[in-house]
């Protein structure tokens, strides 16, 4: 029987706990839903109640930056944090997270003309929008303006 006040406690196994960092130092990512009863993890065999306490505590000592939206957090590891997982898991100096490596690019891809065309801001062809610069208003700025012929300027000067 519990009293009012009273807690109970979480206890973190050392395997659990070192499968939870070598996870965040070889991805350098972890994403944590927040849901205490999940009995697991996504990712891991470690409950998720332990998940979000380990990385709680990372938090508070600012080896990895949180970033919550819709009931997940998102954990992205430091250069501290990489420093002290290394050192906590007693890994090589040249052990680096997925995060933190750059991605090899084909030379096909990084020449400009042989890129896909992926969108933009909705402006069709060369900035001007899809009316084509004057478009539906009939040139409203900018565009060239038809005088006004005498029949137009007298009914104008009647109203």
């Amino acid at each position: 029987c519990q009293r009012f006040g009273e807690r109970n406690m979480v206890l973190i196994t050392k395997e659990q706990k070192r499968a939870v960092l070598s996870y965040l130092l070889t991805e350098g990512v972890i994403v944590v839903k927040k849901d205490t009863h999940l009995a697991k993890h996504q990712y891991l065999e470690v409950p998720n109640l332990n998940v979000m306490l380990i990385m709680k505590t990372l938090t508070s000592k600012q080896l990895v930056e949180e970033i919550f939206s819709w009931q997940w957090s998102y954990y992205t590891v430091t250069n501290e944090g990489v420093k002290y997982l290394r050192e906590y898991l007693g890994v090589a100096e040249n052990v680096v997270p997925q995060t933190f490596k750059k991605q090899p690019r084909d030379k096909v891809e990084r020449e400009r003309g042989d890129r896909p065309f992926r969108g933009g801001r909705g402006r069709g062809m060369r900035g001007r929008g899809f009316r084509g610069g004057r478009g539906q208003r009939g040139g409203y700025r900018g565009g060239q303006r038809e005088e006004q012929t005498a029949p137009q300027e007298a009914a104008a000067e009647q109203a």
